[in-house]
């Protein structure tokens, strides 16, 4: 048993010390270009509700004027406008609108997600990869002394190895927490007003 721990021992610590930061890297660079481009939709591409566009378009469908209504949806940055449009633009070819609305918020809800799960994959994957290379880093460092005091550098080495892997891992991990639950929230919110418009709007329809 001891032989296989050894054996265990030095093929843990004989993985490539640039391995783990190199995929640190990677995905913080993943990270980072997936916050900024869920930013710009969320907040620039989704803008909030605006209660006058509401009342106006509700007061289109009050009059029956659908046409009139698409048009006033197109080029809204709410996604409750674009889903009114496609409620309007298949009404007539779908009985149940209910769920024809349920439907189209779906998708756009589906929209409004697309890659935000990987920020909350990687509030949990870099800390794990930073330990997985605190551990490498332990391994060499204790592997090093166990071997001969003068050889104090590999010692520093796998020391060094440990503490960069593990501050990666962090400085990744809290700016992805930040970014997904932010970005949950502001989904949630244009969520919650499409979910209210579009009520009235189907209740107008019915």
């Amino acid at each position: 048993m001891n032989n296989f721990n050894s054996y265990l021992a030095q093929g843990i610590g004989s993985l490539p010390s640039s391995l783990i930061s190199a995929i640190l890297i990677l995905i913080s660079i993943l990270m980072l270009t997936i916050a900024l481009e869920r930013g710009y939709i969320l907040f620039r591409a989704n803008m909030p509700l605006i209660a006058e566009e509401g009342r106006a378009l509700l007061a289109l469908i009050a009059a029956k004027k659908y046409d009139q209504a698409r048009e006033y949806c197109t080029g809204k940055l709410h996604p409750a406008f674009r889903t009114v449009a496609r409620i309007l633009e298949n009404r007539s070819t779908n009985d149940d609108l209910e769920a024809l609305a349920r439907e189209e918020m779906v998708a756009e809800q589906t929209s409004l997600e697309r890659f935000t799960s990987f920020l909350g994959t990687t509030t949990t994957l870099a800390p794990m990869l930073g330990l997985l290379g605190t551990v490498t880093g332990m391994i060499k460092a204790f592997s090093a002394f166990a071997a001969a005091s003068q050889r104090s550098q590999q010692l520093t080495i796998g020391i060094h190895e440990a503490l960069i892997t593990t501050t990666l891992g962090l400085m990744i991990a809290i700016p992805a927490l930040v970014f997904f639950n932010y970005y949950v929230r502001r989904t949630n919110q244009l969520m919650d007003e499409c979910e209210a418009l579009v009520e009235r709007v189907v209740k107008e329809l019915a």
